[in-house]
């Protein structure tokens, strides 16, 4: 398999090689392409300015994961979004020129409709989809072929910009490695990589670090023969606690590591960057509350605003006054934040992963400079009030 991390291209930092890495790209001048939309859009001089939103577009789900890192809710309380609201997204994701998106859940393939619906009218906004998260319920032998023949008429493979990513989720999820296994072999079997690329995002339970992966691949050798390793990009993590999610099992991740050890590991989050990833990445609730990190246990402090209330444009106002944010992006990083908060601290703290020590960072930095992240906190948002700035029918303009 292809590992996370290679084929990195940072703006500004060597030339871009179209069609490699996990997030690959079509084109030489993707960066000159997506800043010429920026200057058309009036963005030219902001500092903080997402390459893709990742957004839930739907929080049900056919699984009940305990330690799901996005607290998708079952199929009977879950919700996905309403055509108006996919519509009021494609304005505000075109008013800010944004190049692309991710689509995650709960899980996608259980709102079809609302999938495809995203898809066939995010084209006639500019704004492609890169990526496409699955447990891959739809893998069964009726469903497969099917289904990925609706995602190309819905103009899956019509980016210019990006190669589509399909990602393969599989941890704790009940869905039949079976159905990962097909949906694997239609895709590398049906399509190039210049046309679509594929990963496996394996979550292994933080106890035993068991990865389901391997048994995928054994599956995969059994039914289809060799596994395709030069096809599958492999993303492999534990769960990490959530604080959004108050009813996730307890995550008990074994080790800790320094802060300061984090933060001096700490890659760009803020660069643009394509290749091994897609940055800066934004992570938009299906609330409608947008962070400026798309982590599935990003600070809260780092969120921002609600695009079902506000214009998405007064939101990215809003985080690029962030004096954290602006510390972090202009220092590479979190080991910026070494020159405000004293190294003899962070050596003393430990916590588990990158965003264990953001989320204590933030709180630090706002003690030393008293800054205050937030201008204000993300309040509690009613159902009803999701509804608020809606264009008056489906097919409307908001004025």
């Amino acid at each position: 398999m292809i590992k996370e991390g290679t084929a990195a291209f940072i703006d500004g930092r060597g030339p871009v090689i179209p069609y490699a890495g996990k997030y690959a790209v079509k084109t030489a001048d993707v960066f000159d392409r997506i800043r010429a939309r920026w200057n058309n859009a009036g963005l030219a001089d902001a500092p903080y300015r997402p390459l893709r939103i990742e957004f839930e577009l739907t929080t049900k789900c056919n699984d009940s994961c305990p330690s799901c890192g996005m607290g998708a809710l079952s199929l009977q309380a879950g919700r996905s979004l309403t055509d108006q609201q996919i519509e009021l997204l494609l304005t505000e994701f075109a008013d800010v020129a944004l190049p692309c998106v991710a689509i995650t859940g709960g899980e996608p393939f259980v709102a079809m409709r609302a999938l495809l619906r995203f898809m066939s009218q995010a084209r006639g906004f500019d704004v492609e989809v890169n990526k496409l998260t699955t447990n891959g319920i739809w893998g069964s032998a009726k469903r497969c072929g099917p289904t990925f023949d609706r995602l190309t008429k819905a103009g899956l493979l019509d980016n210019e910009l990006f190669v589509p990513l399909l990602m393969l989720s599989i941890g704790e999820q009940t869905t039949p490695l079976e159905h990962v296994a097909r949906i694997i072999h239609h895709a590398v079997t049906e399509y190039t990589d210049r046309d679509l690329n594929i990963a496996i995002s394996s979550l292994a339970d933080p106890a035993d670090r068991e990865h389901k992966i391997y048994d995928l691949m054994r599956l995969y050798e059994q039914t289809y023969g060799d596994f395709p390793h030069d096809r599958i990009h492999s993303t492999m993590r534990v769960y990490l606690e959530n604080e959004r999610l108050e009813d996730q099992a307890p995550i008990h991740r074994p080790g800790h590591t320094s802060v300061a050890r984090w933060m001096d590991s700490c890659y760009d989050c803020f660069a643009p960057t394509v290749g091994s990833y897609v940055l800066p990445t934004a992570l938009l609730k299906a609330s409608g509350d947008l962070y400026a990190c798309a982590a599935f246990n990003v600070p809260e402090k780092l969120g921002f605003g609600n695009i079902f209330r506000e214009s998405l444009r007064a939101i990215l106002a809003r985080a690029n006054r962030s004096d954290y944010i602006a510390t972090v992006r202009a220092g590479g990083g979190l080991k910026a934040l070494h020159a405000v908060i004293p190294r003899e601290q962070t050596e003393q703290m430990t916590c588990g992963s990158f965003c264990g020590s953001c989320k204590l960072l933030i709180d630090d930095f706002e003690k030393h400079t008293g800054a205050t992240t937030q201008e204000t906190a993300l309040p509690f948002v009613a159902t009803d009030a999701l509804f608020s700035r809606l264009p008056a029918a489906a097919g409307g303009r908001r004025g």
